[in-house]
């Protein structure tokens, strides 16, 4: 049971250590592999990943530039797709916990969290897995104070939209609000967030075109993907069920009300303000989700991507909060935070239907 066991490992030390980074390190190469080797016939998305390798130099790539020309690269040198992808795992992996470091010592716990969360999901969808774990890399490097290492972040961002279009989310949003003040920022979050919900409601009853369209323009001039825009009006623009609407918007209320606990936190604790400043933003893009899931259920990963933020920013305030003293507040701040992390599991969980969730313990390796 190496999953259950790491796990278990990285939960029991990061209770008595807030310096783990090597459990930490040793726990997302467990997950490395897990990703990497997955099982071909009941991982969802594996066949197609595998046929598009094979069919490398035959055919116009469906995916984007960067994860093209790295899968042309390996294919070139003789390796199968199933080798492929374990390296491309590991580099994933290695390149998250770069990133996490950047932040917080306590990577421990931060594995654990996304272990136990959001980790089968990026195992699945794996440029999505490379993607993010670019984005938090660049946002780390952003959030340093030289202007040379600002445009490396910058640069960063950019090679992650070539993994995946998601990453211009990222990219866009983490540009332009990081020249803003934190102070700013946390001010006028409530009223983007009534913004967002009031545009999601807006658009349960109205069309939607024309949102799905000016996406479908953006990624025509932008994305490395050849078919970025039509997918995005077949897939991403199909609608969405009243009760995965309303499971959602449950969810986004319990982060938002957990984010700001944890920035209201991390401040009082003194943490580097242009760390928290970008952590807190990178958390709060989950929060666009609460109108682009009436579009289409797939638009609900750039609330999972988010959520990797959010697991760094807990795991650097339990970091910083050297004893946590039993209270009630405190244990509605407890209850507040697992409510997110159990809303978020379940979310991200049953949106992918029931062929994913079968997949889930030959990921684990639990079932072979």
């Amino acid at each position: 049971m190496l999953f259950v066991g790491t796990l278990f490992i990285c939960f029991t030390v990061s209770f008595f250590f807030r310096e783990n980074r090597l459990i930490g390190f040793i726990a997302l190469m467990v997950f490395a592999y897990l990703a990497g080797d997955a099982n071909p016939v009941a991982t969802t998305d594996y066949s197609v990943y595998w046929n598009h390798y094979n069919m490398l130099g035959w055919e116009t790539s469906p995916f984007e530039k960067g994860y093209t020309e790295f899968s042309l690269l390996f294919s070139n040198y003789g390796f199968n797709y199933a080798q492929f992808r374990l390296i491309f795992a590991f580099l994933a992996f290695i390149i998250l916990f770069i990133s996490v470091c950047m932040f917080t010592k306590n990577v421990a716990l931060f594995a654990g969290l996304y272990g136990i969360t959001v980790l089968f999901n990026d195992a699945t969808q794996i440029r999505n897995l490379m993607m993010i774990a670019l984005v938090i890399l660049g946002t780390a490097l952003m959030s340093r104070e030289n202007i040379a290492v600002k445009i490396g972040g910058v640069i960063t961002l950019l090679v992650a939209t070539q993994f995946h279009d998601l990453g211009f989310v990222f990219l866009i949003i983490l540009g332009l609000l990081g020249f803003i003040k934190i102070e700013i920022l946390r001010k006028y979050y409530k009223y983007v967030v009534y913004m967002l919900f009031g545009l999601g409601i807006i658009f349960t009853s109205a069309s939607s075109a024309s949102v799905v369209q000016l996406f479908s323009s953006f990624l025509i001039r932008f994305s490395s993907r050849s078919d970025s825009a039509s997918n995005v009006i077949t897939s991403f623009g199909r609608g969405n069920s009243t009760s995965t609407t309303i499971m959602v918007w449950l969810m986004l209320i319990l982060f938002s009300l957990a984010l700001t606990m944890l920035v209201n936190s991390a401040n009082r604790l003194g943490m580097n303000q242009g760390q928290l400043k970008y952590l807190f933003v990178g958390s709060a893009i989950a929060m666009l989700v609460a109108f682009l899931i009436v579009l289409a259920p797939d638009y609900s990963r750039i609330s999972r991507n988010a959520f990797l933020f959010f697991l760094i920013l807990l795991s650097k305030v339990v970091e910083e909060k050297k004893k946590i003293k039993i209270s009630e507040k405190n244990i509605a701040k407890i209850f507040l935070v697992l409510s997110v992390l159990v809303f978020t599991t379940y979310e991200n969980t049953v949106i992918w239907g029931p062929t994913y969730i079968d997949s889930i313990p030959y990921l684990a390796k639990i079932k072979k």
